[in-house]
Formats: C-alpha cells, structure tokens, sequence
C-alpha cells in the first residue's frame, strides 16, 4: 500500500516536473521568438529609418538642385532682359543722337537760307537806296541846273537833306528868291550845291 502511494506520488512528481519543464521550455521558445521578432523588428525600423533618412536626403539635394537651378534660370533671365534693356536704351540714345543732328544739321541750314535771304535783301535794299539815291542825285542835280531851275523840286532836296531847320529855312527863302528873281538863280543855286555838298 505505501509502495503503491510512493509511486503514485513519484509518477505526480515526475509528470509535474515534466509539465513545469515543457512550461519552461515553451516560454523560453516563446521568450526566444519574442527576442528575434523585436530585433527583426528594430532591424526593420533601422532599416525604415535609414531609407528614410536616405529618402529626405535625396529629396533635399533634388530640391536645392531644383533650386539652384531656378535661381540660375532667374538669374539668365535677368541677365538677358538687362542685356535687352540697355541695347534697347542704347538704339534709343542713338536714334534721339541721330535725330539732334538731323535737327541741328536743318536748323544750321535754316539759319543759312534765312542768313543768305536777308543779305540778298539787304543787297538789293542797299542798290535800291544807291539808285534811289542815284536817281535823287539826278534829279536835284537837274532841278539846280540855272536852265532847268525848279524851285519846288530844290525845297524837297533841302527838306529831305539833313541840314539843321535853320539852315533849311534859309535856302529855302533864298530859292524862293530865286524863283521870283531869275537873276538870283545861279547864286543861290550855288549855295544850295555848297550846303548839300554838290
């Protein structure tokens, strides 16, 4: 009876033993599974964090490439309107520089027509007045002659003369004289010559 119990007991404790032991070893494959998949997982992590950051890199360097070439094409644009600017404002110079001298070349030509008419003018005023005055010369010369005397003409002389109005009157008195006193005619046609200077 206790041999029976004894191995009663012995079988209770060998299949407890064998039960804690298949325990044990289940929760150390687990405990082993667990360990490999959280370093599966925090190889995995690295891994996602590494491509990632791989990832962001390459993005960043696209990006200031995509930048950098932006900056450069602004800065071609740039280049090019301020090159197309000032060639336009140089034509523009050129254009208002040829357009002075076409001014100034008509002004100066202008001026030489204006300056060539008013001598002309002048030219013929001046051979007027000298043929005018040629014919005025003329003609007191004949109004003085004693043959032809003509009293009215010789007071026009004497009036357009620049003799003082003194003088003027006196000759013109003695011309009247003389008209009146054919006698008188030669001496004060004389006189009149001596004041006008004939």
């Amino acid at each position: 009876m206790n041999r029976n119990i004894l191995i009663a007991l012995l079988i209770v404790v060998l299949a407890g033993g064998g039960y804690y032991y298949y325990s044990a070893q289940k929760a150390a494959e687990e405990a082993a599974a667990a360990q490999k998949a959280a370093d599966e997982a925090a190889a995995a992590a690295a891994e996602a964090a590494k491509k990632a950051e791989e990832e962001a890199a390459a993005k960043a360097a696209e990006e200031a490439k995509a930048a950098e070439e932006a900056a450069a094409a602004a800065a071609a644009e740039a280049a090019k309107a301020a090159e197309e600017a000032a060639a336009k404002a140089a034509e523009e110079a050129q254009k208002a520089a040829e357009e002075a001298a076409a001014a100034a070349q008509s002004a100066v030509e202008e001026a030489a027509d204006a300056v060539e008419g008013a001598v002309q003018e002048a030219t013929e005023a001046a051979t007027g007045a000298v043929e005018a005055a040629g014919d005025a010369a003329a003609d007191i010369g004949a109004a003085l002659d004693p043959a032809n005397f003509d009293a009215e003409k010789v007071k026009g002389a004497i009036d357009a003369s620049t003799l003082d109005d003194a003088t003027k009157s006196t000759l013109k008195t003695a011309v009247d004289g003389a008209a009146a006193n054919p006698a008188l005619v030669q001496t004060v046609v004389d006189q009149v010559k001596a004041a006008l200077g004939l």
